[in-house]
C-alpha cells in the first residue's frame, strides 16, 4: 500500500509540474560547490521552473547567507523515502505536492517545521502545514479556443464547460482526479464553500454527463491544452493558467477563463534526518517571503503563496496570473489535507472509471 501511496502521488505531480527527462546535480553556478561554505541541497523539478527559482530566490540566498546551493533534479518521491528509512539523507529541502507533503509527515519521512524561523507572515494560511510551507500556486482554468468562442461569449463556468449545446465542441480534461473532481462538482452544481468534503459518487456522475454528451479528451502534460485548442482537437478544455498565458503571448488563438478556477500548490519540505535542517529552515523563510516570491512570479507565470507580493506586482500582471481581488474571489483553494488522506483510493476509482 505505502509503494503504491508514493508511485501514485508520483504521477500526479509528474503531471502538475514541468518534470525534467532527467536527473542532475549543480551548483548555483553549474559548477561544484566551495568546501570552504556551508551547502544546502535542494531537489527540485528541473527545466524552466527550477531555472528560473535558482535566478530568483535561490541565487539571492546564497549570496545573503554566504554559502553554497546544489540543486538536484528531479524530484523522486520513493528516492526521498529510502533515503529516510536508511538514515542517508542527502537532500535538504525538496519541493513536493502539498497533498503528499501532508501524507509524507504523518507516516513520520519529515521534519517539523519551525515557525520561529520561518515567519508566517503573508502566506495562505492553508499552505502552512506541521511539515510543509507552500512554494508557489496555479490554476487549472477554464482555456478555450477564439476561433470557437469569443471573449464576450464562451464558458465561464464549468457549468457551461459541460454545456455542449451551448458551445459545442469536445472537450479536454486532466487525466487525474484532482481537480477533475473539483471540476465536476462545481459543474454539477455545487456551490465552491461546499466542495470539501467531495461527494465523489456526485462528481463521477457528473464526469459520466459530460463523457455521454461529446468527445472527450484526456491530456497528461501541461503543454497538451494550448495544443489540443490550437489544432482543434477541442473547443474548451481545463488547463494549467501559465501554459496558457504563454500560449497567449507566442500568439496563440486561446485564451483563458479564471472563474472556478481550481488554485492548486505546492510546497517545500524538509527530510527527517536533515543534515543542513536550521539551514533549511532559514530557505524556507527566505522563499516564503514577499520580496522572494514577487521576484519569482514576476518571472514565470505561477501564483504567489504570499499574498503580500500581490503588492508588488504591476496591475497587468496581477490580472494576467488570474490574482487581481475580483479573480481570486472567484477561484477555489484545493484541499491539499482532504487528497492527502483519500488520494490513493479515488485515483483507483478513477482509472477502473476511465476503462468502464
Amino acid at each position: 500500500m505505502i509503494k503504491r501511496r508514493f508511485i501514485l502521488s508520483l504521477v500526479l505531480l509528474l503531471g502538475l509540474i514541468l518534470v525534467a527527462c532527467g536527473g542532475s546535480t549543480e551548483g548555483s553556478d553549474g559548477e561544484s560547490e566551495n568546501d570552504d561554505k556551508e551547502t544546502l541541497v535542494i531537489a527540485d523539478w528541473g527545466t524552466n521552473l527550477t531555472k528560473v527559482r535558482k535566478e530568483t530566490i535561490i541565487e539571492p540566498f546564497e549570496e545573503e547567507y554566504d554559502i553554497n546551493v546544489v540543486i538536484e533534479t528531479p524530484v523522486k518521491y520513493g528516492k526521498l523515502k529510502a533515503m529516510v528509512e536508511s538514515g542517508n539523507v542527502t537532500w535538504d529541502v525538496v519541493n513536493v505536492d502539498t497533498f503528499w507533503g501532508h501524507l509524507a509527515g504523518e507516516q513520520g519521512l519529515l521534519e517539523a517545521l519551525d515557525y520561529n524561523v520561518i515567519s508566517e507572515d503573508g502566506i495562505i494560511p492553508d499552505l502552512i502545514g506541521e511539515y510543509s510551507v507552500g512554494a508557489e500556486m496555479f490554476s487549472t482554468a477554464i482555456a478555450y479556443s477564439t476561433n470557437e468562442f469569443s471573449e464576450e461569449d464562451h464558458p465561464t463556468t464549468w457549468a457551461e464547460f459541460w454545456d455542449v449545446e451551448k458551445y459545442p465542441g469536445p472537450r479536454g480534461l486532466y487525466k487525474d482526479p484532482a481537480e477533475t473532481l473539483e471540476i465536476a462538482l462545481l459543474a454539477d452544481g455545487v456551490a465552491p464553500e461546499d466542495l470539501y468534503p467531495l461527494d465523489v459518487d456526485r462528481a463521477f456522475e457528473s464526469l459520466d454527463k459530460l463523457r455521454d454528451s461529446t468527445e472527450l479528451v484526456w491530456w497528461e502534460e501541461g503543454a497538451q491544452p494550448p495544443e489540443l485548442l490550437s489544432t482543434g482537437s477541442v473547443s474548451a478544455v481545463a488547463a494549467w493558467n501559465g501554459r496558457v498565458t504563454r500560449a497567449i503571448e507566442e500568439g496563440a488563438a486561446v485564451n483563458i477563463e479564471y472563474n472556478e478556477g481550481i488554485m492548486s500548490s505546492v510546497s517545500w519540505i524538509i527530510p527527517k534526518g536533515s543534515k543542513n535542517k536550521d539551514l533549511a529552515m532559514k530557505f524556507l523563510d527566505y522563499a516564503a517571503s514577499a520580496d522572494a516570491q514577487a521576484n519569482f512570479v514576476n518571472a514565470i507565470d505561477y501564483l504567489p503563496i504570499n499574498t503580500d507580493a500581490l503588492d508588488q506586482l504591476s496591475e497587468e500582471r496581477r490580472e494576467s496570473l488570474g490574482q487581481t481581488q475580483e479573480l481570486i474571489e472567484g477561484q477555489v483553494l484545493r484541499d491539499d489535507e482532504w487528497w492527502g488522506d483519500h488520494y490513493d483510493e479515488v485515483y483507483e476509482r478513477f482509472q477502473e472509471w476511465l476503462i468502464d
